[in-house]
């Protein structure tokens, strides 16, 4: 019987992973074993002591310092022994029959690198961001014009998001995210895992990256449905988007030629600073510094050229 390991990495969200990890252990199939690993990426908020007391059979390992969710991903496969590692993110909840179809997806389809599925949010509603394109420097600049959320439906203006398709077919697709991703364990230590210069944020389009260079498609299925919240980890937008941001940067250095590159790094450092005035001009949120002016007035921690 083949085994799907499970690594889950735990950052201060306690009650979302136990309800993560329950949603795990309620399946049950005769198809494959199930291993579960959890990091505890040094939260000191008693996660670890709250999970290891509620799941004693689970793997359950405790870091001493936060080394980022694509190092403690890392260190999870490592420890992995099955067929098949999922990457699961610990606010997420398993629907019946997901991993089932997950599994039965890259079995039918074994030419694949990665296979993901369906995200929905805590109230049923479509979660679209378990896929995504590749970033271009065309859909750099129309998102800081502004054009893409003007025209958010546009495949022209917006192409990152796949607007117009709600993700009820299968399709190879540029970007799985790993909230809920299975990667044949062989594959994946052959990549090498996740680029550990990405402390959070865009690891995956990394990852997915390499992946079509060595010729592996990424592979998405509706047939198999989690419920991701989102954003539990990071809960400060404006931290959020500064996070993403220097991912994004990051990114784009190590895969794009360097003129591109510095072209994309001035073009979303104009597209904050519009914002910023945007956020100024309308007043909005009258009582407290707007989002957009607190990611500009954090530049220093975004807006630089990354160092290699």
């Amino acid at each position: 019987m083949q085994k799907i390991s499970i690594v889950i990495v735990n950052y201060k969200t306690a009650d979302l992973t136990i309800e993560c990890v329950n949603s795990v252990i309620a399946t049950s199939s005769d198809q494959f074993e199930i291993e579960l690993i959890i990091f505890d990426n040094d939260s000191r908020d008693g996660s670890y002591e709250r999970l290891s007391s509620l799941f004693p059979s689970v793997r359950i390992v405790a870091l001493k310092k936060n080394i980022g969710f694509a190092a403690a991903n890392n260190r999870g496969a490592e420890m992995a022994t099955g067929d098949y590692v999922l990457f699961l993110n610990p606010d997420t909840v398993v629907l019946p029959g997901a991993l089932e179809a997950l599994w039965a997806f890259a079995q039918r389809r074994p030419e694949a690198g990665a296979w993901g599925g369906r995200t929905l949010f805590g109230d049923g509603a479509l979660n679209p961001t378990s896929v995504s394109s590749f970033v271009t420097l065309r859909s750099t600049l129309y998102r800081a014009l502004g054009l893409a959320f003007l025209f958010e439906k546009s495949p022209i203006f917006n192409p990152e998001v796949y607007p117009g398709w709600q993700r009820d077919t299968e399709r190879d697709v540029d970007i799985l995210f790993f909230c809920f991703v299975l990667v044949r364990l062989e594959i994946w230590r052959k990549l090498g895992g996740f680029d550990e210069r990405f402390f959070m944020f865009c690891e995956d389009d990394d990852i997915c990256w390499r992946m079509r260079e060595l010729g592996l498609s990424r592979l998405f299925t509706p047939d198999a449905c989690i419920v991701h919240h989102g954003g539990a980890s990071t809960p400060d937008r404006a931290d959020r988007i500064a996070m993403v941001l220097a991912a994004r940067l990051l990114w784009i250095k190590l895969h794009w030629r360097p003129l591109p590159a510095m072209a994309a790094r001035l073009t979303i450092q104009a597209g904050i600073f519009g914002r910023m005035l945007f956020d100024r001009i309308t007043k909005w949120r009258r009582h407290k510094t707007g989002t957009w002016e607190t990611v500009w007035a954090n530049r220093n921690a975004w807006a630089r050229a990354p160092k290699l």
